[in-house]
């Protein structure tokens, strides 16, 4: 596996874990009752990571075929008379 496919999803997967953290907690507390920091049980936990690591894979994936896209493009040379 190419070590950019690697990073990018390592960091897709840090990030996308801290912002899911984040949205389970505004969805979670009250906002009349002090804000109280909760990480999801279970299998509510398991379906957040499932989908963390499903949209990490595809960032990944895509930005390696961007990036190969726009490598592979021949570069224009002007021609000069």
């Amino acid at each position: 596996m190419n070590k950019k496919v690697l990073i990018i999803t390592g960091a897709g997967l840090a990030i996308g874990f801290v912002e899911a953290l984040i949205y389970y907690n505004l969805g979670k507390n009250d906002p009349a009752k002090d804000f109280k920091f909760q990480i999801p049980r279970g299998a509510e936990l398991l379906k957040t990571t499932g989908i963390i690591i499903a949209t990490s894979l595809a960032t990944a994936a895509l930005s390696n075929v961007l990036e190969s896209a726009i490598a592979e493009q021949p570069q224009l040379i002007p021609i000069t008379t």
